[in-house]
């Protein structure tokens, strides 16, 4: 059974502690992507496939490749 407690949780504290450096480093706007940047995306998504048939079994790998490199997309 789960109860509650009034004292605040560990997060909540760490949040607190850490909340300045969304104030002093606000977030920078992501620019959107060109037509020619999306192109050479699914040019390089389609070349590391075809070279590589067995390496991905599902749409799962390809957005794990696309997370391991975030530098090409």
């Amino acid at each position: 059974m789960a109860s509650h407690t009034m004292s605040p949780s560990l997060w909540a504290v760490f949040g607190g502690l850490f909340g300045w450096t969304k104030r002093a480093f606000p977030e920078t706007r992501k620019l959107r992507p060109t037509a020619n940047d999306l192109h050479a995306e699914r040019d390089y998504i389609n070349d590391v496939i075809w070279s590589n048939p067995d390496a991905f079994s599902s749409e799962l790998d390809v957005h794990n490749m696309m997370n391991l490199y975030p530098g090409k997309f």
